[in-house]
């Protein structure tokens, strides 16, 4: 369900119309007085990882950089824009983490306004331990000073400190490994199966419904001696790879064709819904996977998880 608000807000025609742009975003870390670079990979969720195998964002944490240039500012004001005349509007990164149940806001390093445009920079430092699992960032734009005098036609318009006109973008970080992306939970029964899937009844996968344990949970139960997974602890892999190809397989195919495609392409997908974390586990795949026949895509999924798994294990 969308929110409705009572006063313009950003749109997409009107981030078009002032020239607003922003640069890729730059993560680093720090590790023995030097500074690295991360790789990414992604657009709505973007998986963050060390081609040296050092970084961990418990551990190192996570250096960011990140500019927005708005090339016509004035725009954005008066009746036709989202800010009352006399208003000063603020620009910042909420950043969330859901593991830790955590927000924050970070502001501009500078924020310089030339007869060229505006343009702020941002470098923020995450400290080690200061983020666990997840991160999303989302550039929002705020009413950093209200108008003390507010024109006829501008009646419509939000005039209160502090209070959200937009987003610019957001994108969520995915710091996890292929099999903890699953929201996995150890239930332990006699009178319950080896393992088994639960699934919500979905609204909307590519937006609305994200990909959690309230919507989809994988349950292993270590009652059996063959579990393949204890506290965290991966005991049989072999089987641990069949039941994740299972489960990614029952995803797949609880999607409508449109929904597919829209995961395939990355069409209209919220950050962290259970299409854009499917998008993401297709983007990282080592070989295209076989949608043409469901025996063919089933053999793939266990194709591609075992190469994740096992990926160092021979070297």
């Amino acid at each position: 369900m969308q929110n409705i608000y009572f006063y313009p807000k950003l749109t997409d025609e009107l981030l078009d119309a002032c020239g607003c742009s922003t640069t890729k975003y730059k993560f680093t870390y720090s590790y023995q007085d030097k500074e690295f670079g991360l790789m990414q990979k992604g657009s709505s969720t973007i998986r963050v990882s060390d081609p040296r195998e050092i970084w961990k964002i418990e551990t190192e944490g996570l250096n960011l950089e990140r500019t927005v240039k708005i090339a016509y500012p004035h725009l954005l004001y008066g009746k036709d824009g989202v800010a009352c005349t006399g208003a000063d509007i603020g620009i910042c990164i909420i950043w969330t983490n859901k593991t830790l149940t955590q927000t924050g806001c970070i502001l501009p390093e500078t924020d310089i306004t030339t007869p060229q445009g505006r343009v702020c920079k941002f470098s923020h430092i995450f400290g080690p331990g200061e983020i666990v699992g997840d991160l999303e960032l989302t550039i929002s734009m705020y009413i950093k000073r209200a108008a003390t005098e507010v024109q006829t036609e501008e009646d419509s318009l939000m005039n209160e400190e502090g209070v959200s006109i937009g987003e610019i973008d957001s994108v969520v970080l995915d710091f996890n490994s292929v099999y903890m992306e699953f929201p996995i939970e150890e239930f332990k029964s006699d009178k319950e199966p080896l393992w088994w899937v639960e699934f919500s009844q979905w609204e909307d996968p590519k937006t609305s419904d994200g990909f959690t344990k309230d919507n989809i949970c994988l349950y292993l139960n270590p009652y059996y001696a063959a579990c393949p997974m204890t506290d965290g602890n991966i005991k049989n892999i072999d089987l641990l790879i069949d039941i994740l190809a299972t489960t990614y397989f029952m995803i797949f195919q609880r999607l409508s064709d449109d929904e597919l495609h829209a995961t395939q392409h990355d069409i209209g997908l919220q950050p962290n819904s259970i299409c854009s974390i499917l998008h993401q586990f297709l983007e990282d795949c080592a070989e295209p996977l076989h949608f043409e026949a469901p025996e063919k895509l089933l053999k793939s999924l266990q194709k591609e998880i075992r190469n994740r798994l096992t990926a160092g294990d021979e070297e």
